[in-house]
């Protein structure tokens, strides 16, 4: 009996209780799950401590390759490229804020094209959502859904998605544009790569380790065919990319001389389809933000020049690495008057290189900061009466290029307007 004694039976007294107090346990786990997380009754005051930090922003990563860089931190004013059927994975911002993107009501056909919104998932201080987008280019919105951790919630308030909405959190709504982009069709063949999209040819790329120009051959990375296509339609031609332009405008605009010899300018495109480069959007943003910090008057840029196919590029004798057809570049001048002539920004009664250079000046110093992609700063200046007088190329081709041009043709002359330390090499490949 002694060699047993150790499996004998515990008075019942002792088994009551351990009853007892586990009742008493659960009992009071339960009570601080009901007070603190059902939903208050309308005569209740919400607690700020009883709600998850509200999202104020997402930070999205987007799964995709070649030259175009997608993704980043957004908020809802901005808009989200990404390539038809790419995988990207959101997370909320400040750590904390909890929720998911959902189908907004007015455009119901995410899931219904291919694309998934999958739960929201918590590790540790960041709700992360992954998603797919749909196979169908297009324009696209999504709901933000704000929520609680549903690991806690009693079953009267769990949602089957795996997250809840907060009651009466008064937190709004808000929406993020999303434009899927398509995928163009390359083929490469001789040192060409023949770029289709949509099933229409817009021209090919040269092969940049042949350039004859030293600087296109050592970033030949920079010069690979973009991938990655925004259609314009009705609904995308408008859509604001920042405070003084819209996605249209990135696409250059067919513009000719008349009987007269006079040029003439128009808001007719030369295609509907462009490569999005998002580092183009942000260096336009900030440079706007930082001319007008330096007293300069500017509410809008004027674009005289943005997206070429290279098919429309040749044909107009653009360079034959031109950045415009990668879709990186922009010409553009400040005209608040209207009259099509660069205004005159440093008040010396004319209109030539030196207004100019107050705007190459101004993105020089965001590059030096780290503010924005680095990339290539042109100033020109002309003297034909019909000419704008002055304009700046800019673009972000991944590397530092400086030139200063004055007139055209036969006749152009260099000229330097930047520091030579920063920059001595004559190649501008535009």
């Amino acid at each position: 009996m002694s060699c047993n004694s150790s499996f004998a039976p515990r008075p019942r007294r002792v088994n009551a209780l351990v009853l007892v107090a586990g009742l008493i346990g659960v009992t009071t786990l339960a009570a601080f799950l009901l007070v603190r997380y059902v939903p208050k009754t309308p005569n209740e005051q919400v607690s700020a401590s009883d709600l998850p930090p509200l999202t104020t922003s997402w930070h999205i990563d987007v799964s995709c390759d070649g030259p175009q860089h997608f993704g980043g931190h957004f908020t809802p004013s901005q808009i989200l490229f990404i390539p038809a059927g790419a995988t990207f994975r959101v997370a909320a911002e400040p750590p904390g804020a909890c929720g998911a993107f959902i189908e907004d009501s007015a455009t119901v056909n995410w899931g219904a094209d291919g694309g998934e919104l999958n739960p929201a998932i918590r590790t540790a201080d960041h709700w992360h959502q992954k998603c797919l987008a749909p196979k169908q280019p297009g324009r696209y919105r999504l709901r933000w859904q704000h929520a609680a951790d549903s690991a806690v919630l009693t079953s009267e308030i769990r949602t089957a998605r795996g997250f809840v909405t907060v009651a009466n959190s008064h937190q709004p709504c808000s929406t993020l544009d999303v434009l899927v982009l398509a995928q163009a069709e390359l083929h490469t063949r001789n040192g060409r790569t023949n770029s289709k999209v949509n099933g229409k040819a817009i021209g090919s790329y040269l092969e940049p380790t042949q350039s004859s120009a030293r600087r296109v051959r050592e970033n030949a990375q920079f010069y690979q065919p973009p991938r990655y296509f925004v259609q314009l339609k009705p609904n995308t031609v408008d859509m604001p990319l920042g405070p003084d332009f819209s996605l249209g405008q990135l696409i250059a605009f067919k513009n000719y001389r008349g009987s007269d010899g006079k040029k003439v300018y128009t808001t007719e495109r030369h295609t509907d389809v462009f490569p999005p480069r998002p580092e183009l959007i942000a260096k336009l943003v900030k440079l706007r933000e930082r001319l007008q910090q330096k007293g300069v008057k500017v509410t809008r840029f004027w674009l005289t020049s943005a997206f070429r196919t290279p098919e429309y590029n040749r044909s107009i004798g653009g360079a034959a690495y031109s950045r415009h057809c990668f879709g990186d570049a922009v010409d553009l001048l400040i005209d608040e008057d209207g009259d099509n002539r660069m205004d005159d920004l440093n008040g010396d009664g004319r209109i030539d290189r030196k207004d100019g250079i107050i705007i190459g000046n101004a993105c020089r110093e965001l590059e030096l900061e780290g503010a924005v992609v680095p990339g290539g700063i042109g100033v020109y200046e002309w003297d034909s009466d019909d000419s704008v007088r002055s304009h700046v190329h800019i673009d972000c081709r991944g590397y530092v290029s400086r030139w200063g041009q004055d007139g055209a043709g036969r006749y152009k002359k260099s000229f330097t307007w930047w520091p030579k330390a920063e920059f001595q090499e004559e190649e501008s490949c535009e």
